[in-house]
């Protein structure tokens, strides 16, 4: 039987404003394992260093908290002469992002030894938070936990408060870790503390008008709206419906606010939360959900607008209208063939099986 599909934007984008990217090898909570994929944002320290250059500096006890030359090494400031160290980082980054894992490991490892020649603690921390973010995106979680707890008590004797966006940051990986391995009192107090941090910092902002907000501040909205959007899904996977729409609904407000309506995480939210309502029954919610969607994702060219149309598609065969079932998987075919979208052709050849089924 077809399963309903989360999905998580794929974005890979420059700006700090839509920095925060999610991956998912997402299932329905009623498939096998249950399992999630959280995802990532790009390194703390690299967003520290791009907000303060942006003139919203972080501070400890009157200190400016400055991390030089992270916008040399990623090239976005020129340079004369490039450093060998700064080379080889940039060769890692690049490694990463294509989600060569083990090359991108094997290089970074090469730049931490540089870093260690020259003692450069600034360094140091950057790559360990980036060799972190590896194992993360790799699955070894045990790793990704040793690193991600070693580069916090590194920021923290820096000077950096608990509370700052990149200890958040980290924590929120963490929560999501610990949530992975059902290790679920960890996993609590984990995202209750970044939902809770980052709300305690919103008080003071314009939410009405998001246009008013600073770089950072909109950064640390998404940045709340990330932690409520990863709360939601660890709830989903633990079968506690209500409570996950709940969530998804605040991630999905703080979405249209700062990222727009048509934006591909505002769609992708609507998405998710159409699919919970699916889950808990309420079926009419669901599909005004998937084809709000599917309205939005037109006006944006979203290349997720097959999975939306599978998902209303198999919400229709759930209430038992197979003929408009089967025009939105069949709608689904055809838009997944022509974006090359391989996932989403799977899933509406698999829709269209069901229709088959139902229809013998």
């Amino acid at each position: 039987m077809y399963c309903l599909r989360l999905l998580l934007s794929r974005l890979k984008t420059t700006r700090l404003l839509q920095c925060r990217k999610f991956y998912s090898s997402c299932k329905c909570n009623e498939c096998e394992g249950r399992y999630f994929k959280y995802g990532h944002r790009r390194s703390s320290v690299f967003n520290i260093k791009i907000q303060e250059t942006k003139g919203h500096s972080f501070r400890s006890k009157g200190r400016c908290v400055l991390l030089a030359g992270i916008l040399t090494w990623l090239g976005l400031k020129k340079e004369e002469e490039e450093d060998p160290m700064i080379s080889v980082m940039k060769l890692g980054v690049l490694s990463l992002q294509k989600e060569e894992y083990d090359k991108a490991e094997n290089i970074l490892h090469l730049a931490l030894k540089l870093a260690q020649e020259r003692q450069d603690m600034q360094a140091q921390r950057y790559i360990f938070d980036l060799l972190a973010n590896v194992a993360f995106q790799k699955g070894d979680l045990s790793k990704a936990e040793k690193l991600f707890i070693q580069v916090t008590k590194e920021l923290l004797a820096a000077g950096i408060p608990y509370d700052d966006n990149s200890v958040v940051e980290i924590s929120l990986k963490l929560a999501s870790i610990y949530g992975q391995r059902n290790e679920r009192e960890k996993a609590e107090k984990g995202f209750k503390f970044c939902i809770n941090t980052q709300q305690n910092k919103l008080k003071d902002f314009n939410l009405s008008d998001a246009e008013s907000l600073s770089d950072y501040q909109k950064d640390t909205v998404l940045l709340w709206a990330m932690s409520v959007d990863w709360y939601a899904r660890y709830l989903l996977a633990s079968g506690m419906l209500k409570d996950a729409k709940e969530n998804f609904l605040k991630a999905l407000d703080i979405s249209e606010r700062i990222n727009g309506a048509s934006h591909p995480q505002t769609l992708v939210l609507l998405n998710d939360i159409g699919s919970v309502h699916s889950l808990l029954k309420e079926y009419d919610s669901a599909i005004e959900a998937f084809q709000s969607a599917i309205t939005r994702s037109v006006k944006s060219d979203s290349k997720d607008i097959p999975a939306f149309y599978c998902n209303l598609g198999a919400t229709y065969l759930q209430t038992g209208n197979i003929k408009k079932g089967e025009e939105a998987c069949k709608t689904a075919l055809r838009l997944a063939k022509k974006l090359n979208h391989s996932e989403a052709q799977a899933d509406a050849e698999e829709c269209l099986a069901e229709v088959k089924e139902q229809k013998a």
